[in-house]
Order: structure tokens, then C-alpha cells, then sequence
């Protein structure tokens, strides 16, 4: 595990009440956990980790039943493995996939967005872990 740094944050009130919620509805040990845990979170959202690294993702499809989603071949992506394929109706006529993958991150984000950007196909794809927030959990 890294070096922890230690560093003071200024709040407005509001703001810390807020996170003492999500500490408690989250069961976060304390804010630090908390913090750290939405730093993470962030990070992954906006793509913040190096484009080479391994990470887990989760692809959300969202279409109606008569949309034939076209095949995305992984083949071009060498690193890609696709974990878990689901596909449920939600609505009568409403169809959700979701996908769980691993690979190299740009790889994922690309073949997630080829999958997401088709028409009447409304998607999005969550970096859920890097190999180094993976390893977190063996340490």
C-alpha cells in the first residue's frame, strides 16, 4: 500500500453534513473512507487512470426490442474479455444489456462507446476497478 499523506479540507457546514450522510448510509468507517472513496470514484468517472492499465467495466445497454444491436467483434481488441452478458425485458418493449469486461482501459472505453453509439441505443459504460484498486483489496 502507498504512503498515506495527511492534509487539512475546509467545508462550508452544509457540505460536511452531507458527508457525514453518505458516511452513515454508506457505512463508511469515517470521512476519511469516505473521501477517499469518492476520490476513487471520480477519478474512474473522468477517465483519470492511465489508458494502458487493466480495469473492470460495466456496459449498460438500454433499446427497444425490435433494435437489432450490432455485433461488436472484440477481436480487435486484444485485451478485451467479455465476463458476463445479460440481457433482460424491463418494460414490455424495453429491452437493458449489460455487460461486465475486462481489459486495457482505452480498449474498453473504445469498444464500450462503438457499442453505446448506435442508433436508437442508449448507453454508457462505468469503470468500476483498476488492476491497482483490485490488488487494494488483496493488501
Amino acid at each position: 500500500m502507498s504512503e498515506l499523506v495527511r492534509f487539512g479540507v475546509s467545508m462550508d457546514r452544509e457540505l460536511v453534513e452531507s458527508l457525514d450522510r453518505i458516511v452513515e448510509i454508506d457505512h463508511y468507517p469515517n470521512r476519511s473512507e469516505a473521501i477517499r472513496g469518492l476520490v476513487r470514484q471520480e477519478l474512474l468517472r473522468h477517465g483519470e487512470i492511465d489508458p494502458q492499465c487493466d480495469v473492470i467495466a460495466i456496459v449498460q445497454l438500454i433499446f427497444h426490442y425490435s433494435v437489432s444491436i450490432s455485433r461488436n467483434p472484440i477481436d480487435r481488441y486484444p485485451s478485451l474479455r467479455i465476463i458476463t452478458n445479460l440481457q433482460q425485458h424491463i418494460q414490455k418493449e424495453i429491452c437493458m444489456k449489460i455487460l461486465v469486461v475486462s481489459g486495457k482501459n482505452d480498449e474498453v472505453r473504445s469498444w464500450a462507446h462503438e457499442l453505446s453509439n448506435q442508433r436508437q441505443v442508449i448507453g454508457n459504460v462505468t469503470i468500476a476497478a483498476t488492476d491497482n484498486l483490485v490488488k487494494e483489496l488483496i493488501e
